[in-house]
């Protein structure tokens, strides 16, 4: 499918109009279509042809089929069908239906066995016909494969088997003959056995490490051995005997490996390493980087001495967000704000220029007795609606900046893009209630469309009040102005009502949510939490003392009535104290117990030395929503003065 242009301008007068309407219209998708209510009876008509598609049942499925002329679903009803007959025998419906389609979510559910089928049969030509990229793995091996067949010479066939080698995992038994063919060539070399051996180590399977051990020469294979056995036991790596010194560079990338992860382990023990090791091995500048990087992290996470010293070997060309945050909180530990200040001051000018580098300049010059300088940069950062800026705000007894821009589009743009097939495929899918198909068409929509006809599609599905899908398509596009939109009042009534009979602050839960889930209710994460407030399925059976089905924490109102009354539980434990509770949610609450400062410690000191850069953002991230929302809500005030002045306890008995 070609991209289609929804850049259509109005007067400003006309513009206006047209938004004006916008309250107006019906969230119909196409206003050509039939009313809603015959589409709620098609809706119907579709569960039943489907259902009937699924069984078998060809007469009925005809049947409801010539009911649904111009539903936005019924493709969906022909790719079942098509999924279960003979394909061979039907492969112009097959094609027709892939070249209508393509590039949709309706192609791929069809491409995909249609391609397992047609290379099963040894079908090569057609297979090489109809595969489209990227395509699984399996079928890419199975597509080097057709065209070898067909005559591709050796250059490029070995070039795209370089690309199938190239994987810190196992591959498809599918990509066996021609990594095996590749290997007859000779462009299996010891260069890249040792790079995939390092792609295994390095966040890839190091169970792999062993056998490609194996395809090493036989006085390199040591190295192999010797990476397998750092990656479970860095500690390996201060043993002189394991250094044959063969090939140092390798060894080097070895033993920088190894120090990296041994730093965490057994600091003492990794510094000594360090010393002993870069005295026998060439470590590269890139290495070495790395190096000091990481030591300067974890020797300030653990408080060790000398972590500045690190911190001073990591040039500034090297200088990422996680090695500054621990310069940061190194400084803030020992409180040594001169420090801090010159520090920041050194930075590379597009990093000082950040927020957070900002705010903590003002703070150092503040501390430093430099009150009008500290009092200028706040003034500046003031201006900002973020977590420096609302703090910025309460250091000079200001009110916050919520500045808003709703989004200007016309009615004939916010039209174009309702009738798109992909936005009304999603809205059937959101009446349905299968939210997976919805968001699969919905991200397809948006390749389709103009970097300005997102804010359409934002308007849209604020409109359907799918606002998790609103708040990610201004945050693919960066406006984050639009705070009407990016911050719903979803589930408002629910969560005051929860929030009051627990006696929590509404819109501390509602930053919650909003942060949990963008308020979607079939949310769901790695780690198993579930709902709009993220349950996990354990915490549900302690405070219920219950069992908690899935189903059940995707239900709002069970959702919310946990959520909620877990945030009282948290915020009691922490004598009503509404930063720690927020930290403990999202981290736990023994975890949080673990942080708690030696002494009195400023809340906004504390939040920056908090070890999870998870729980450290999400902290912030909640005080800032829940200022927010504090506004929407029609109240005054900025409730960062609480924060500013609020000092962290040792303990919380």
């Amino acid at each position: 499918m070609k991209k289609q242009s929804f850049i259509i301008r109005y007067s400003k007068a006309l513009a206006a109009t047209a938004l004006v309407s916008m309250a107006l219209v019906c969230s119909v998708p196409s206003s050509a279509a039939a009313s809603e209510a015959k589409r709620a009876e098609q809706r119907e008509l579709f569960r039943k042809a489907e259902y009937a598609a699924k069984r078998g049942r060809l007469a009925e499925y005809r049947r409801l089929l010539t009911q649904l002329d111009g539903y936005p679903l019924k493709p969906y009803l022909e790719l079942e069908r098509l999924q279960q007959v003979g394909y061979l025998a039907n492969e112009q419906r097959v094609l027709s239906f892939l070249e209508q389609y393509e590039g949709t979510p309706l192609d791929w559910q069809l491409r995909r066995p249609w391609l397992t089928y047609l290379a099963s049969q040894g079908e090569e030509q057609r297979f090489i016909r109809d595969f489209r990229h990227p395509g699984t793995l399996t079928h890419r091996c199975q597509l080097i494969a057709a065209e070898r067949n067909q005559g591709l010479a050796d250059a490029p066939f070995i070039k795209k088997v370089d690309a199938i080698w190239k994987h810190g995992f196992s591959v498809p038994t599918a990509c066996n003959s021609i990594l095996n063919e590749w290997a007859d060539l000779g462009a299996r070399t010891t260069d890249k056995v040792w790079q995939r051996i390092s792609l295994a180590a390095n966040g890839g399977n190091p169970t792999l490490i062993p056998y490609l051990t194996g395809l090493l020469p036989e006085n390199l294979r040591y190295l192999g051995d010797l990476y397998h056995k750092v990656r479970y036991s860095p500690a390996a790596i201060y043993s002189d005997r394991r250094w044959r010194g063969v090939d140092q560079k390798r060894e080097a990338e070895i033993a920088a490996f190894g120090l990296q992860k041994l730093i965490w382990a057994n600091e003492n023990l990794a510094l000594k390493a360090f010393d002993k090791l870069s005295q026998k091995l060439p470590f590269n500048r890139e290495q070495r980087q790395q190096i000091a990087a990481e030591f300067a992290v974890a020797l300030s996470l653990k408080d060790h001495p000398e972590a500045r010293v690190w911190h001073q070997r990591v040039p500034p060309s090297a200088l990422d967000e996680r090695t500054l945050q621990w310069r940061l909180a190194t400084y803030l530990r020992d409180r040594d704000f001169s420090n801090l200040k010159r520090a920041i001051q050194s930075l590379p000018a597009a990093i000082a220029g950040g927020a957070q580098w900002r705010y903590w300049l003002a703070r150092a010059s503040q501390l430093s007795g430099d009150e009008l300088g500290a009092n200028e940069i706040y003034s500046e950062l003031a201006k900002e609606r973020n977590y420096y800026g609302f703090l910025a705000s309460a250091r000079l007894g200001k009110p916050v900046s919520l500045e808003r821009e709703p989004i200007d589009v016309s009615l004939m743009e916010l039209e174009q893009v309702r009738n798109h097939p992909s936005a009304q495929r999603a809205y059937e899918f959101i009446q349905l209630g299968r939210f997976v198909d919805a968001r699969r068409e919905w991200n397809h929509l948006l390749t389709e469309l103009d970097g300005e006809a997102h804010k359409a599609a934002a308007l849209l599905a604020s409109e359907w009040e799918w606002h998790d899908q609103a708040i990610w398509t201004l945050a693919q596009i960066g406006h984050f102005d639009a705070i009407n939109i990016r911050f719903p009042m979803a589930y408002g009534q629910l969560l005051t009502d929860s929030s009051n009979k627990v006696g929590i602050d509404p819109t501390w839960a509602m930053a919650i949510t909003r942060r949990e889930s963008a308020f979607r209710a079939d949310a769901y994460s790695s780690a198993g939490a579930r709902g709009l407030m993220q349950i996990l399925p354990s915490t549900a059976r302690r405070l219920r003392n219950d069992n908690i089905s899935y189903r059940q924490l995707h239900r709002p109102e069970v959702n919310v009535d946990l959520g909620t009354y877990y945030l009282s539980r948290l915020q009691n434990r922490f004598d009503q104290n509404h930063v720690l509770a927020t930290a403990s949610y999202n981290a736990g609450y023994y975890k949080v117990l673990d942080w708690l400062p030696q002494s009195p410690t400023p809340a906004d000191e504390w939040i920056e030395q908090i070890p999870y850069y998870e729980t450290r953002d999400y902290v912030k991230a909640v005080m800032t929503y829940q200022q927010i929302y504090y506004l929407l809500h029609e109240n005054q005030g900025n409730l960062f003065e609480t924060l500013e002045a609020m000092k962290i306890q040792p303990s919380y008995d």
